[in-house]
């Protein structure tokens, strides 16, 4: 007898990786539905480009996600990006970021793809990079970009030079698409994942806005980042992917007591760290 198919709403914009979510879901008797949910804006351009053009003043470049990738592209005006960038220590938050620098970028290699996250990505640029810190690296970024990237590698003795190119907005077709996927998968509907922190909050007006109580659902976060940001909207998150690769979100629907004894694990290792910080600070008062 065959299971039934339970439906994975996804909160996340059609790309080059659909296809691949799509196909690898299905394989596992999920459905999923596609919800645009941000829309994209480039700005600073030019600025950009002035900066591509010379290598020699950057130790490198940080991108955080695919749009950071095709801002470049767009500031390059169909032009190639200058050679000296292959000889410098370039970064990229995910393989999908990563694999786009390879493909549109004359084979531009990255570093870092297997980080998942601005966090760990700050982590693991602090303890590999073997350059000098003289010169900055170089972050395209978008307008709703955090401070997690640029506070570690301040911290640790970096310099950035970050120039916001793009702008995140909801998309249009958010409501529309939400509702035709509601209507259309009906009570198949099982899981609800979101893969962004903006992307959570454009849901969440939406689903506010019409009184649409998210309680018949079971929520999944992609990315730490993002299980916090719908934590802070009172909403429970049944698990949590540690990276955003269709494989990690895979094996979240499959073992989602996985997910959730890891976040046991992290929440005691941080307040660990909490009472040891406390217990440091008491001494240098006390002294």
């Amino acid at each position: 007898m065959t299971s039934r198919q339970r439906t994975v709403i996804i909160f996340k914009s059609e790309s080059d990786s659909t296809d691949v979510y799509a196909e690898t879901l299905l394989g596992h008797n999920f459905n999923p539905v596609f919800v645009p949910t941000l829309c994209f804006g480039f700005k600073n351009l030019q600025e950009l480009g002035g900066k591509l053009q010379t290598p020699d003043k950057y130790a490198g470049i940080i991108f955080t996600s695919p749009r950071c990738v095709e801002a470049v592209n767009e500031a390059l005006q169909l032009g190639e990006l200058p050679g000296g960038w292959k000889l410098l220590h370039n970064y990229a938050v995910g393989e999908v970021t990563h694999n786009l620098a390879l493909s549109t970028l004359q084979q531009l290699f990255t570093h870092g793809k297997q980080t998942g996250n601005a966090r760990n990505l700050g982590e693991y640029i602090v303890d590999t990079f073997d350059g000098s810190r003289d010169l900055p690296l170089l972050l395209p970024c978008g307008n709703l970009a955090t401070d997690t990237l640029l506070s570690k590698l301040a911290e640790n003795g970096f310099c950035v030079d970050a120039c916001e190119v793009y702008e995140t907005k909801c998309s249009p077709q958010l409501g529309e698409c939400v509702e035709r996927a509601l209507k259309e998968a009906g009570d198949s509907v099982e899981y609800l994942a979101f893969f962004s922190p903006s992307g959570v909050a454009c849901a969440m007006e939406y689903f506010r806005a019409h009184n649409i109580s998210l309680e018949p659902w079971k929520l999944v976060a992609i990315g730490p980042s993002t299980r916090r940001a719908l934590e802070s909207q009172g909403q429970k998150v049944y698990c949590t992917a540690e990276r955003p690769t269709v494989e990690h979100l895979v094996k979240v629907l499959l073992n989602p007591q996985d997910s959730r004894e890891r976040l046991v694990r992290e929440r005691e290792k941080m307040q660990e760290l909490e009472r040891a910080a406390a217990a440091a600070a008491s001494a240098l008062d006390n002294n």
